[in-house]
């Protein structure tokens, strides 16, 4: 490992999270890493930008300009992967105080995130909250609670026979399912479907499981998938609190992205933004099987033994990288501002549903359902309070066919974050609205009528700020490289599901973080064993063990 000038390890282009994650932990490791990015923000496709630096963003992946030609590879990228991009023409006042996500995203409260958020001490360097509702919505039922523990099924205005099925169910996909005989040959079944047959379940409870439980985007979504992210919801529940998932504060995972920076510059990194990469030439001879970048403005070139790259940040000489699979997802989005919060319908009090043991000890006789499957001595439920609740953070799922003008076969989300994430002033609110689409869909058209009905939940006749895009994200599954090409390795497009995105991002740093490891062993093992005691054998050289995060030693790193 030189320590000469400009000659490093590792060159990782890009500061999204799983190029961030990877770059704190190879520096932990003593890896020499330079970290180059065209933005002048950490981030990347995972940045949180204030209100007038989101309006920049929107207008720089807008309709080619004149002088389209003279457009870095990394725009042009970014105009093929952001599309249809429009925006309101005024921005509101204090833009600066808004921290807006391009990924908004939900952290799981057990998962590979916040293993790698506590190991690697960045978990202090930001605050996190707990989502506080989950609300579905109907157009005769307008928006309910979503129960998502005992706790909140015993306090729901669910009937005793709905109670009790639904307890059901949340104990069987919260342990061992694989095993079961409800679960066997039903892997590929729509999940829909086999809540309805296995369980029994009303429709208006298989539409909360599937959409606002299991997070399905689609009535085609499986049952196996559908499971296992629904059991890693419901373990995680109790651990902070009440709902399984953390938000993050300043914009979420952007703010993340920036902690794992720091620590990578505390152990070494170099960090040089807002830069644009002229030219990077692949490894020779005579750069000493080196690659060898050259940036704008800066002297002298960058040289490196092994290239991590996001597909955008990547020159085009470099491009194509190796085949990775065409399928393309089409995911509508809105990102808008209210200056008012949206009400949820009050959650009933302890005393006001029903205890553990009265759902457990009630029993469903043959004859006592009548042909809805509802018990006739327990389909009264108790009259709620009429007052309100307002919350900051909530998500409302907008189910297939519960909206006029909606789709009929794929699920909106609508994401609410206020002030008491630091992402907006107070008494505004950032609306994060996403739906799937087919290619040639309208994007405003497929947006708008969800926009609607939730500026008319909260009372306001127009968002005071909004901008409508679409985002292709390519289909692919783990870092990719290729051994008959020079060491680059291009991290994966990152899942648009808000509950997917955070542990995604952190699985694949680590698998990025092991190949790049056994990469530099290969090309000079030396550096990476170590003497050790033989016994009558002698000295002995054996491999360094390189743990992804070694055990911090002292206070927090890089504190004051």
């Amino acid at each position: 490992m030189s320590d000469s000038e400009g000659n490093f390890d590792v060159i990782i282009l890009g500061t999204g999270l799983v190029e961030s994650i990877a770059a704190a932990a190879l520096s932990k490791a003593g890896v020499k890493v330079a970290h180059l990015d065209n933005n002048q923000y950490y981030g990347g496709d995972e940045a949180s930008l204030t209100l007038d630096e989101l309006a920049r963003w929107a207008d720089s992946r807008s309709a080619p300009s004149e002088n389209s030609e003279k457009l870095s590879s990394y725009l042009v990228a970014q105009r093929a992967k952001f599309t249809s991009v429009s925006r309101s023409p005024l921005v509101p006042d204090h833009p600066r105080h808004y921290s807006i996500s391009l990924a908004p995203s939900l952290i799981l409260s057990v998962g590979p995130l916040i293993s790698s958020l506590v190991a690697s001490g960045v978990s202090r360097y930001g605050g996190y909250r707990l989502l506080e509702r989950v609300g579905i919505y109907s157009s005769n039922g307008g928006l309910q609670n979503v129960p998502g523990s005992k706790e909140d099924v015993f306090k729901s205005s669910l009937s005793l026979l709905e109670k009790r099925r639904l307890m059901r169910f949340l104990i069987f996909a919260s342990g061992d399912f694989e095993s079961s005989k409800e679960f066997q040959g039903q892997e590929q079944t729509p999940f829909h479907d086999f809540l309805q047959s296995k369980f029994s379940l009303t429709q208006e409870i298989v539409d909360a499981i599937v959409y606002a439980l299991a997070f399905c985007s689609s009535i085609a979504d499986v049952t196996l998938h559908a499971l296992i992210r629904l059991r890693g919801y419901l373990r995680s529940a109790g651990r902070y609190g009440a709902s399984p998932f953390l938000v993050g504060h300043y914009g979420g995972l952007g703010e993340i992205a920036q902690g794992f920076c720091r620590v990578s510059a505390v152990n070494g990194g170099v960090y040089i933004l807002d830069r644009n990469i002229e030219e990077i030439a692949t490894p020779t001879s005579a750069s000493g099987d080196k690659f060898v970048a050259n940036l704008d403005d800066l002297p002298e070139p960058l040289t490196a033994d092994i290239l991590v790259a996001a597909h955008d940040q990547l020159p085009l000489s470099l491009h194509p990288l190796p085949a990775r699979d065409t399928h393309i997802s089409l995911i509508a989005r809105c990102i808008a501002v209210i200056d008012k919060p949206i009400p949820f319908p009050p959650l009933l009090s302890s005393d006001e549903g029903l205890s553990e043991d009265e759902v457990e000890s009630a029993s469903v006789t043959p004859g006592s359902e009548d042909a809805g499957g509802q018990s006739s001595e327990s389909t009264t439920r108790p009259e709620s309070p009429a007052e309100a609740q307002l919350v900051d953070t909530s998500i409302i799922i907008f189910p297939p066919c519960s909206v006029n003008g909606g789709s009929s076969t794929n699920a909106a989300q609508a994401f609410t974050t206020g002030a008491g994430t630091l992402s907006a002033p107070q008494g505004k609110y950032v609306v994060y609205l996403s739906i799937p689409i087919a290619d040639g869909e309208d994007p405003e058209a497929s947006i708008d009528p969800y926009l609607k009905t939730v500026s008319s939940l909260a009372e306001v006749s127009e968002p005071l700020f909004k901008l409508i895009y679409v985002q292709r994200v390519p289909f692919s599954h783990s870092t990719t490289s290729n051994i008959d090409r020079p060491p680059i390795f291009e991290p994966p497009a990152l899942p648009p599901q808000l509950a997917e995105i955070s542990d995604f991002a952190s699985s694949a740093a680590e698998s990025l973080f092991f190949r790049v490891i056994d990469h530099l062993r290969a090309r000079n093992p030396q550096a990476w064993t170590t003497e050790s005691s033989g016994g009558s054998g002698g000295d002995v050289f054996a491999e360094l063990k390189v743990p992804m995060w070694p055990p911090m030693e002292g206070p927090e790193e890089g504190g004051d």
